[in-house]
């Protein structure tokens, strides 16, 4: 019987490391990852870079901002179309 974790992940991706004379970084991301019997599908966004120096890791987050600001734009235009459409109905009353 086929599971549901059989078609969709979700998993923190490490990128391949780049070395400089001082550290080494290595970019992070988060994956969605839907398989299907023909293809499939990956949606994947950026969330930290690792940076090594020596024996010490650091953790630099990243902020997707055009990510947040997709997600902006498409709230103010659901938020309107609701305005616009209860102010039309209160307008006919």
């Amino acid at each position: 019987m086929t599971k549901l974790t059989d078609f969709i992940e979700w998993k923190t991706v490490q990128g391949t490391a780049v070395s400089t004379p001082h550290h080494t970084l290595i970019p992070e991301s988060k994956a969605l990852i839907i398989n299907f019997p023909y293809g499939g599908f990956v949606w994947q966004g950026p969330t930290a870079v690792l940076v090594q120096n020596g024996e010490q890791t650091e953790r630099h987050p990243i902020v997707d901002v055009t990510r947040l600001a997709s997600l902006s734009i498409i709230g103010a235009s659901l938020f309107l179309s609701l305005f616009f459409t209860l102010f039309r109905r209160l307008k006919k009353k």
